[in-house]
């Protein structure tokens, strides 16, 4: 293997010039060879001399001035100019850490993300280039592999050769962020992060797959694919469809999805609603023989309860008469539960909600949430699956906050009541999160249920070991609760002003030039900043080995071909039995856990 070069070594070839100004976070540098400034690029790296020989600054360049222009200006103006003056040119240029020899225990140079000591007025600065740009690469790899967790996403487009190295540790503790416009690349970067994640022995990650898209992964021998039930799944589901029975709601999910808050009557069916499921768990617990849960249990435990009984006992109160002073009266609460009852009977009847209305036996009984718990969570193992693709994509639209809300809910609960010493870390990946997290003033009384559950997990997730890796092409729609705690970003290409500048938000404010990247990036490019990367870098992602079905259909292609005749027939068979051939194919391979 060839030996890297000293980057301490003063190259004269690579030298930009003498620090004229010092700010608290950046340098300015004067050159004055015209030489000099033709090789300095703007997002280009260099390195600076300190008052220390043993300690170098890492800086990345902001801004070239090239004021010979101003001088020339001058003189076509007829103003006077310096008689034999010499050009000073500027480069702005981003304290980024500092660089350590060897030494101090150090077998060998050291960087850190801290910025200890700037330069003095005078100090030399020496773009990093050629190969002692990528002896800088593979020193930052060689730093953060040592955390014994490296995640390796691809490969640094200013060094190809040098693996770019994040903290996988620090990516998923402290949350993360992957946005890209459409056919950026964000899907494969997805897909070849959660590959590496399922070759490890104890993964733990579970993938909200909202289009059908990771289908292609479940061929991965340690990745498992599940379905949320759709309609024709209710009469014979296969092993790969997924309930999300009714009575794992909590009490405010229940009510944001059936109640009406607009409705005069709403307190009043609010109440009662509450009352008939508080009863209807309790009779259930005391007939399973439950004693222990019987006494604790609140109106959001998970249990069983039977939904015909509720409704019946509303049905009753909207049907009361009572005995007045002239005979029968209506009671307090008749007529006033009508369209609360309608509601509800019109989502338990739609088939489409079948996956949490439309129960099986085995959907009733209280060890369904063992088998669905252990499905979602159990962490890998040499003949399992740690990765789990949960595909929502035949969950309607109305639904999917809900869906997507209880399943993460669900997940940050077992977290939550188990003991310390048992909890196993999870990570929950958010495709089009965008869709079911919007910001507070967008989101209805679903998504405001489902916001609640991820902001929690934003927040709190890494003291109970819940990851987050929120996934969008639309960031400025994205709730800014859950971004703020993302403090790692994927940027792919983003080619909207809105979009680009809230990801710029998120940055901290001497990496705002990165903005200025963002529309420029290239397919499978991206801008890597934040706690698992010791440096802002720009990586080209590596190809995933089990491409996602998400390629931009090529309209042109298509059309010139006559090969080839779309199946209408079929297709609206399928659409008026709501079931059929799946978006991208056969249902894919499922792993038993």
């Amino acid at each position: 293997m060839r030996e890297r070069p000293n980057l301490f070594d003063a190259v004269p070839d690579r030298l930009v010039g003498l620090v004229g100004r010092v700010d608290s976070y950046s340098v300015t540098v004067y050159a004055t060879d015209d030489r000099q400034i033709r090789n300095v690029t703007v997002n280009g790296y260099v390195i600076l001399n300190t008052a220390d020989p043993n300690t170098r600054l890492i800086g990345r360049i902001g801004r070239v001035v090239r004021l010979e222009l101003e001088e020339r200006r001058k003189e076509a103006a007829g103003q006077a100019t310096e008689a034999g003056g010499r050009v000073s040119n500027e480069v702005t240029i981003q304290a980024m850490g500092t660089l350590k020899g060897p030494g101090g225990g150090r077998a060998r140079a050291a960087f850190a993300r801290s910025v200890e000591q700037l330069p003095e007025i005078g100090a030399r600065c020496y773009l990093l280039t050629g190969e002692y740009l990528a002896a800088f690469a593979g020193l930052i790899a060689d730093e953060t592999a040592k955390s014994r967790a490296p995640l390796t996403l691809g490969a640094y487009t200013m060094a190809p050769e040098a693996a770019a190295v994040l903290d996988g540790n620090a990516f998923f503790q402290r949350h993360a962020m992957i946005v890209g416009s459409t056919g950026s690349g964000k899907s494969w970067t997805v897909a070849a992060l959660v590959e590496q994640v399922a070759e490890l022995e104890r993964a733990n990650l579970i993938v909200f797959d909202l289009h059908g898209e990771y289908e292609p992964l479940a061929a991965h021998p340690r990745i498992a694919r599940y379905r949320i039930a759709g309609p024709g799944d209710l009469d014979d589901p296969g092993k790969d469809a997924l309930f999300l029975p009714y009575w794992l709601l909590g009490y405010e999910d229940m009510l944001a999805l059936i109640l009406d808050r607009s409705d005069e009557n709403a307190p009043n069916q609010a109440m009662a609603f509450s009352r008939a499921v508080v009863r209807a768990k309790r009779e259930a617990l005391s007939a399973a023989g439950m004693a222990e849960e019987l006494e604790t249990f609140t109106i959001d435990s998970p249990v069983p309860y039977d939904l015909d009984a509720v409704a019946a006992e509303i049905a009753n109160l909207n049907e009361e008469r009572v005995q007045g002073r002239s005979g029968l009266v209506n009671g307090p609460f008749h007529g006033k539960f009508s369209r609360f009852l309608a509601r509800l009977a019109a989502k338990r009847s739609d088939r489409r909600h079948g996956f949490m209305f439309a129960l099986r036996e085995e959907q009733r009984d209280a060890a369904y949430l063992d088998a669905l718990v252990r499905k979602l969570m159990r962490a890998g193992s040499p003949d399992g699956a740690g990765v789990k693709i949960v595909d929502f994509s035949e969950v309607p639209s109305d639904m999917l906050p809900i869906a997507i809300g209880l399943t993460a809910r669900l997940i940050f609960q077992v977290q939550l009541w188990s003991g310390g010493g048992d909890r196993h870390p999870i990570a929950l990946v958010c495709d089009e999160a965008h869709l079911y997290l919007p910001g507070r003033s967008a989101a209805d009384a679903t998504e405001a249920r489902a916001l609640a559950h991820f902001e929690r997990i934003a927040k709190e997730g890494r003291k109970y070991g819940v990851g987050l890796v929120a996934v969008s092409q639309r960031p400025s729609e994205l709730n800014a609760t859950v971004m703020s705690q993302c403090h790692n970003i994927v940027a792919l290409r983003l080619s909207h002003p809105a979009d680009q500048s809230a990801v710029a938000g998120q940055l901290p404010e001497a990496l705002g030039g990165i903005r200025d990247m963002l529309p420029l990036l290239g397919v499978g490019e991206a801008v890597v900043v934040g706690d698992a990367c010791l440096l802002p870098s720009r990586i080209q992602v590596r190809e995933p080995a089990y491409p996602p079905r998400s390629g931009t259909v090529k309209f042109w292609d298509e059309w010139s071909r006559a090969e080839r005749e779309q199946k209408l027939a079929q297709a609206v068979r399928s659409l008026r039995r709501q079931s059929g051939p799946k978006l991208f194919g056969e249902k894919s391979r499922h792993i038993e856990n």
